[in-house]
């Protein structure tokens, strides 16, 4: 039992770091290689843990090598047009001008269910309402509807409104986040200084955010009873 538990942990802090050398994606948003990579990632990585006559080795070697390999051939593709389109599948117009290009459609086996499915989650409720419909490289639809039924932006109102833009996690429950401190070029100095006037601590916070308008919004822990 120690033995597997050794093992599980090896494999699941190597399996960790390499998804992390890979990046972020959602599993729908994958491309072929990446794909395929995944199930060769877990298909590897489950067979020291299940059988204990394998050696830990023979999976972190292959994982290693196929995660490199991996990044070596995503690293080629994003400069070369023509690897990349033997990768994976150029991007397909599946409706121009509010019209459904059928040979699209059967090309890619896509069902006009489906396609109505895709519209109506994108807000879409007439397929002579989109100007634009692109079934991208990673398998998603991007929707882009004609401008009359577009929503009309502030700066087409004519009206003035100002940019507050995100909110950033400056304190949650305790603790800094020195990442968005960074990239807001911030110092633990200056939030100290509002929690000095709000008669609070660092420790009393539950969460702290700012904007980049630099509002500062401050919500303390709820003291038990």
């Amino acid at each position: 039992m120690i033995t597997i538990l050794c093992r599980t942990i090896i494999i699941y802090i190597l399996l960790v770091g390499t998804m992390r050398i890979l990046g972020k994606r959602q599993l729908g948003e994958l491309e072929v290689s990446e794909l395929i990579t995944t199930i060769l990632l877990s298909e590897i990585a489950t067979m020291p843990i299940a059988n204990q006559d394998i050696p830990i080795s023979y999976a972190i070697i292959p994982l290693i090598t196929i995660v490199m390999f991996e990044v070596t051939l995503s690293f080629i593709s994003s400069r070369s047009s023509i690897l990349k389109n033997l990768l994976s599948s150029p991007p397909s117009t599946l409706i121009y001008n509010g019209k459904i290009n059928q040979k699209e459609l059967i090309k890619n086996r896509i069902s006009p269910e489906e396609l109505i499915s895709e519209l109506r989650i994108n807000n879409i409720t007439n397929v002579s309402h989109v100007q634009y419909a692109i079934l991208e490289q990673n398998g998603l639809l991007s929707v882009i509807p004609k401008i009359q039924h577009q929503q009309p932006t502030i700066e087409q109102l004519n009206l003035e409104e100002k940019e507050e833009g995100i909110i950033h996690i400056i304190i949650s429950q305790g603790s800094w986040n020195e990442y968005n401190l960074k990239l807001l070029n911030k110092s633990k100095q200056e939030f100290e200084k509002y929690l000095k006037k709000k008669k609070s601590k660092v420790n009393d916070v539950f969460l702290m955010t700012i904007d980049d308008d630099n509002n500062i919004n401050l919500v303390l822990k709820e003291k038990n009873k």
